[in-house]
């Protein structure tokens, strides 16, 4: 061990003591040499990165399995709730998953942290749960930080899961480093699917069920959205597809300015304003207007403005977006057992209605499929378990969607079938799963499933449910 300038030392005769530098810091040869809130990082203790530190999970047990989460829990107006709640139904699952014994008797400890919805953030935090934390699969949330964390996940051969990131770009990330199963998976649709539904909709050739009028003579959109992969994907989509209006398009950074779509919002006038962004943004951009004058506009939102906070951020203004229209993947299925079992369980839990958020559902999906995943990795013989790698677990994760003509048994994602689920995986049987957002039918290669999506409608201050509509074909 290094020593550098005027030091101390806690103890010469103790093998990896650690040495405090004249300038306060710690000189060290591994993390056990620091304090649990510092990592070591070319010889000397380090803060563990920022929005880092919450475990979840009985940490007090031997041999537990870790996993990591980089979840954008804060925005620049505060909590994200929407993202909050996601991670309620990953906890939710850790807790269902343990009770039963877990892998081979092995618990699941989950290290959370909230990377503030900043991409660099996620990608730091990434490297300090792959790295110090050694876990096999990293939770990631947002398509701009799910694409910043993926190099690092990858090169450390662990599994990303996503349950909200829906830009095209995910699909196409180079995760096939150490198998033929890729290290990328998402329970979120692609918004390749998502953007033909909305530019459907508005051009009239999907129906509304509550209001067959809604979007006649839509001539003029304006289409906002965040300069990010999420928003430049999306919005993309949408634009190819809406043939018939007229469109004026406008970018913003987010939380950052939002002139540039007052502004053509404001002079164009259109007859319905698609707004692909996140809640924050999108009440500024409203409230904006209102001050102006600029009020009764007609407004659609994604999948990314199903969310609380949007009437928490218009405050005296939310009535402005009463009767408004948008679309996210489907998990509000009122009539799916899966569903029902899901919800019951969350608001028992939580007391909160997880319909009034998007990717909950796909949370819950999300954290079902990696303790399944486990399962296989670990094997079938719990005397001589196999390494839980990403790797292992990706190739499990090829095991729970048959192929076409291929019979196999059907296995709800949930508490009530997770030990039937477990035993099969761990002796690598093809099976089928049933996700409470949907049926979750994966493609192998790109480690994505297609989804119906949900027409939701704003009323009093909520979000309703008014129809379920499949993806028409491109």
């Amino acid at each position: 061990m290094r020593a550098l300038g005027l030091m101390t030392c806690c103890t010469l005769l103790l093998a990896g003591c650690s040495f405090t530098t004249a300038g306060g810091l710690t000189e060290c040869e591994s993390s056990a040499d620091c304090d649990s809130a510092q990592v070591c990082n070319e010889g000397f203790c380090l803060p563990q990165p920022v929005g880092c530190g919450d475990v979840f999970g009985p940490v007090s047990k031997p041999n537990t399995i870790p996993l990591g989460a980089a979840l954008p829990l804060t925005t620049s107006e505060g909590r994200d709730e929407s993202e909050e709640q996601a991670l309620n139904s990953i906890k939710l699952v850790i807790e269902e998953v343990n009770q039963r014994e877990g892998i081979n008797g092995r618990n699941f400890i989950l290290y959370i942290c909230d990377t503030g919805s900043d991409a660099a953030r996620a990608r730091e935090q990434a490297q300090w749960l792959v790295n110090e934390k050694a876990v096999p699969v990293v939770f990631t949330s947002g398509s701009a930080q799910t694409i910043a964390a993926s190099s690092v996940t990858i090169a450390a051969g662990a599994l990303m899961m996503t349950h909200t990131s829906t830009s095209p770009d995910i699909a196409t990330l180079p995760d096939k480093t150490q198998g033929a199963a890729g290290l990328v998976w998402r329970t979120a649709p692609s918004d390749t699917l998502q953007g033909r539904i909305i530019g459907d909709l508005l051009q009239g050739t999907v129906t509304v069920a509550d209001n067959a009028t809604a979007f006649a003579n839509t001539n003029k959109v304006v289409l906002s959205y965040v300069d990010d992969p999420y928003g430049q994907g999306l919005s993309g989509v949408v634009l190819r597809r809406l043939t018939q209006p007229q469109v004026t398009s406008a970018k913003y950074n987010r939380n950052a300015d939002v002139t540039p779509v007052v502004t053509a919002i404001s002079t164009q006038l259109p007859d319905v304003t698609v707004m692909v962004g996140f809640s924050e943004d999108n009440a500024k951009v409203i409230n904006q207007l209102a001050t102006q004058g600029t009020k009764g506009r007609k407004w659609f939102f994604t999948d990314a403005g199903k969310d609380p906070g949007l009437f928490t951020n218009l405050g005296a203004n939310k009535d402005q977006v009463n009767g408004s229209y948008g679309t996210a993947p489907a998990q509000a299925r009122v009539d799916a057992d899966e569903y029902r079992q899901f919800r019951n369980r969350f608001q028992a839990a939580y007391s909160k209605d997880p319909g009034q958020f998007s990717f909950t559902a796909h949370a819950y999906d999300a954290m079902y499929l990696v303790a399944l995943g486990t399962a296989y990795a670990a094997g079938p013989d719990a005397t001589k378990p196999q390494p839980i790698t990403g790797a292992r677990i990706a190739e499990g994760l090829t095991h729970v969607t048959p192929g076409a003509g291929v019979s196999a048994p059907v296995y709800a994602l949930g508490f009530t079938d997770f030990i039937s689920a477990r035993d099969a995986m761990r002796t690598g049987t093809i099976i089928n799963v049933k996700g409470a957002s949907g049926d979750l039918d994966f493609n192998n290669d790109t480690g994505e499933a297609p989804s119906e999506y949900e027409l939701w409608k704003v009323e009093n201050g909520a979000f309703k449910t008014v129809q379920l509509i499949k993806p028409s074909a491109d």
